[in-house]
Order: C-alpha cells, then sequence, then structure tokens
C-alpha cells in the first residue's frame, strides 16, 4: 500500500506520541517545543538519536560532546538532538526518563528501537543509528 508522504508523517507522529501526552487527553498542539523537535525528527525518515541530559551532569556533559561529534558525522543521515531536561521536563516525563544521561534510538520509520542510560562512545551511538560514519 502506497500512502501519501502527509498521511505518512500524521502517522508516525501519532506512533511517537507517547502515552503520557494520552493519557491526561492533552491535544497534540500542546506539546512542548522539546516534544515537537522529537516528533518532527523521528517522522523525516532518518534515523534520529535524542538524547536526554542536564547541564549539572557530568556525564552527560561528556556525551554532549560525543554526540556533537556524531552529529557533524552523520549530517544529512541522521538527527542527533540534545534535550536539556531542566528546560524541558514535560518532555522527558513524556519519555519516562528516569536516570541522565539517555539515549532514545528511533529508526527511520519512527519507533523506537533501543534506550540506553549512561554514556556511550562514539562507535556505538552511530552503529545504533545504522549510519557510517563519514571518514
Amino acid at each position: 500500500m502506497d500512502t501519501s508522504p502527509l498521511l505518512r508523517a500524521l502517522l508516525l507522529a501519532i506512533a511517537v506520541l507517547p502515552m503520557t501526552a494520552c493519557d491526561r487527553g492533552d491535544p497534540v498542539t500542546s506539546a512542548s517545543p522539546g516534544m515537537r523537535l522529537v516528533q518532527n525528527a523521528t517522522a523525516s525518515g532518518l534515523p534520529t538519536v535524542v538524547e536526554f541530559g542536564a547541564e549539572t551532569c557530568a556525564s552527560c556533559r561528556e556525551m554532549k560532546t560525543v554526540l556533537d561529534r556524531v552529529a557533524g558525522q552523520t549530517e544529512g543521515r541522521a538527527h542527533v538532538l540534545n534535550i536539556d531536561i531542566s528546560k524541558e521536563w514535560e518532555t522527558a516525563q513524556a519519555f519516562r526518563i528516569q536516570m541522565l544521561p539517555t539515549q532514545i534510538f528511533f529508526g527511520p520509520d519512527g519507533r523506537e528501537t533501543w534506550r540506553h542510560m549512561g554514556k556511550l562512545p562514539e562507535t556505538t551511538v552511530i552503529a545504533r543509528l545504522g549510519v557510517g560514519a563519514v571518514p
């Protein structure tokens, strides 16, 4: 079945909408800026990694450096997002973040493929995204 790009994007956005937002009955339009950022990235057809961290967390700052390098190596082939939970608490709650840093990986279809708590090496992030690093 061939679906239109608009319908595909809508279906992906619905699939990504966390259950906590649905449980409260919040309309999609009330989503936080961080939630909209994640929804747009996961609806794009590219693999995505979302890092949940905070400036006050030393491991999070280390992961931000790793993810900045990953973003440079995968530019145009994957999305690499950093969500600061001190500014986007609602988004962190919606994704049920329990520890910092936490990385959530999404496939090109917008579905969550893997979740990790703690630090990861650059090579693992790139491998999990499924795109090779640019030499």
